[in-house]
């Protein structure tokens, strides 16, 4: 009795100790354009030439957990989503030689805190999906490639 006492306690304190909330630790919102693309640029610039020249960027990415391994939490994962816009006709530079994404990783996806530039699932079925590794350096996720309207979506994650 004594020993399922002290084992709820513990868990209890545990528990309290999780962080489980996503916290944003990247986004574009309250930056200008110019700031926006430029930090899109720095992302993918130490992994890739990048194709074309962007014209706009929106992203946002959150930090599930506190990164604390004592409460036996783990590491933190990320989830980044962002939106990139080209030149006209230039989407298609950002697919060559490219492969489906890793891992099999297909699945729709959206930022937790809805956002205006993020893709509708129903427009998300339409598009041709690649790998992330390439430009942003993460195997999980995605990249969707709008080429009729000249946008580039990106979803990654760390597990």
């Amino acid at each position: 009795m004594i020993t399922h006492i002290i084992g709820s306690f513990f868990l209890i304190l545990f528990l309290a100790g999780c962080d489980v909330t996503e916290n944003p630790v990247l986004d574009s919102s309250g930056l200008g354009l110019e700031e926006r693309v430029a930090v899109m640029n720095k992302i993918i610039e130490p992994l890739s030439e990048v194709p074309s020249e962007i014209l706009d960027a929106h992203y946002i990415e959150t930090r599930i957990g506190d990164g604390h391994l004592f409460a036996g939490v783990g590491p933190s994962d990320f989830l980044f989503f962002a939106l990139i816009k080209v030149p006209k006709e230039e989407a298609k530079k950002w697919s060559q030689n490219l492969k489906e994404p890793y891992n099999g990783v297909t699945g729709f996806s959206s930022p937790e805190i809805p956002n205006k530039w993020w893709l509708a699932k129903e427009k998300f079925m339409e598009l041709r999906l690649y790998e992330t590794k390439t430009y942003f350096g993460r195997y999980n996720g995605w990249m969707a490639i709008d080429d009729a309207n000249d946008l580039i979506y990106v979803h990654t994650y760390t597990q």
